[in-house]
């Protein structure tokens, strides 16, 4: 179980770095574009500004998860300060599983979310359907989620690990 959770972790970090350099570019090049049109045109694209507002929610939720993945989200260290140096693996156990919990929740939130937006058939001015555009909000949250969970099984084996002294 272990071994297909860090393959699936593997081949979607390799799909969101692409998408995050595809975004990126995207965002810079459309964010050139628009300011360009709007100095030597005195008008921009009037649908720009919204798919870019979409676009950097892409590349936030995208960031999140890899940074989710390496360790580097934020996080509130209060607790790792108060407890004693060999309560570390128990306590990386407990802020993963919070942690799980809590993306676990918020991405059924965002999925009610775009539910509502697919079946009011919301259309962005630059014709995208509203409900696609957003629907990296879950889909970030469950990554993340699958991330905190394959940190839980990682600590969970290595707690294993120190029980049976191997």
């Amino acid at each position: 179980m272990l071994l297909f959770l860090r393959r699936l972790d593997h081949c979607l970090a390799r799909l969101e770095r692409a998408a995050l350099v595809l975004l990126l570019t995207g965002v810079l090049g459309l964010g050139c574009v628009q300011v360009i049109w709007r100095n030597v045109l005195t008008s921009g694209l009037f649908w720009a500004d919204e798919l870019l507002q979409h676009m950097v929610l892409w590349l936030g939720f995208l960031g999140a998860s890899l940074a989710t993945r390496d360790r580097r989200h934020l996080m509130v260290d209060a607790l790792p300060r108060l407890l004693p140096a060999s309560w570390r693996a128990g306590r990386q156990l407990l802020i993963d599983l919070a942690a799980l919990g809590i993306c676990a929740l918020l991405a059924q939130a965002a999925w009610t979310l775009v539910r509502s937006e697919y079946a009011a058939g919301t259309i962005l001015t630059a014709g995208m359907p509203a409900w696609l555009a957003q629907s990296i909000i879950p889909l970030g949250w469950c990554a993340m989620a699958l991330r905190f969970a394959l940190h839980a099984l990682e600590t969970l084996a290595q707690l294993g690990q120190r029980k049976t002294g191997a």
